[in-house]
């Protein structure tokens, strides 16, 4: 088996102050906003821009689950490593590593399924929808390109249950 595929490297950003909470690390919330972030900068790499928006329809995240593994902190560089694990017509599933710095371990793990929807008329409620070209040509072909990736074994299993 050849080397496992490169990820996505497209978005990162330096935690401000105001993602620290009391205990004086980066709060809950806030790893919820960087994954979104993250799978927004994804979905403009595979052409998902604001024509495509007007004329085809959006992106909801339907499912996530996060794992917090190491402290991050104030002024820290953030990044994310980016797989698309699978794509049809109408979704994508997504796993991002969050990390800092040149650090190989990651220091927490989004796992999403994002849905294709196209938009609805007055009244309506928004339906799940094909995607069209570019998008959908481009998340294919990344999840054909990423299908080597050596699935990490959290990977579809949500949080553990303790009965």
């Amino acid at each position: 088996m050849g080397a496992a595929p490169e990820p996505l490297r497209v978005w990162q950003a330096v935690v401000p102050a105001g993602w620290i909470d009391y205990n004086g690390h980066l709060t809950e919330g806030y790893y919820g906003v960087a994954f979104g972030a993250a799978s927004d900068e994804v979905l403009i790499h595979l052409g998902f821009d604001k024509a495509y928006r007007e004329q085809h329809g959006t992106f909801y995240t339907v499912e996530a689950h996060i794992r917090f593994l190491l402290e991050v902190h104030e002024g820290f560089q953030i990044s994310t490593d980016s797989y698309i694990l699978g794509a049809d017509q109408k979704r994508f599933h997504i796993h991002h590593d969050l990390m800092v710095d040149d650090d190989p371990t990651p220091v927490a793990t989004q796992e999403a399924m994002l849905l294709h929807v196209a938009h609805a008329a007055a009244g309506d409620t928004p339906r799940a929808a094909p995607m069209v070209e570019p998008v959908l040509g481009n998340a294919l072909a990344l999840a054909e390109r990423h299908a080597t990736f050596p699935l990490p074994d959290h990977v579809g299993r949500g949080v553990r249950i303790l009965r």
